[in-house]
């Protein structure tokens, strides 16, 4: 994995590195970097049919995700907003989110990170995949993960269909 730590800082991003995850992958196709701080990251992120990634939020980056192939179902602060090939929303600062994937073909996401940016910058609230999770009684956090939780039978079912 290309964004394990060095001591105690996450290592740089790096054009052309891949991280495969359980659902998906991504793919770092641009960044920029400014007094040795990456500003500006752009990667493409591939998530499995039947998947979702954690509920998180960042202090020091926005993100905006660009839909180019399959149909994204996006959670920002408890809302869920369905995004189909060519859509894309803005991810701002601090906000609440996470996406998924419930159709039957991969979907692939244009991400565009701006500020600081770095795997370090994750406040992760809820996650399917077991990691480990920060405590909040934040609304928008707390309306996420419910919002989550019903989704995810949809996607276990979906997962059945799939094996």
């Amino acid at each position: 994995m290309p964004y394990q730590k060095e001591g105690n800082r996450v290592a740089r991003y790096k054009i052309d590195e891949t991280d495969y995850r359980n659902w998906g992958s991504y793919t770092v196709t641009d960044v920029e970097y400014k007094d040795s701080n990456c500003v500006k990251c752009e990667k493409d992120i591939t998530i499995k049919p039947g998947f979702m990634l954690s509920v998180q939020s960042h202090d020091k980056r926005k993100e905006n995700w660009k839909v180019t192939s399959g149909t994204l179902t996006v959670i920002l602060n408890g809302n869920v907003i369905t995004l189909q090939a060519g859509e894309e929303i803005d991810i701002p600062l601090k906000a609440v989110h996470t996406m998924a994937n419930l159709g039957t073909t991969s979907c692939i996401v244009q991400e565009t990170q701006e500020g600081v940016c770095s795997e370090g910058d994750i406040h992760r609230y809820w996650d399917p995949n077991g990691r480990e999770i920060e405590d909040s009684q934040d609304e928008s956090v707390l309306s996420s993960i419910k919002t989550c939780e019903q989704i995810m039978s949809d996607l276990e079912e979906l997962q059945k269909k799939l094996i």
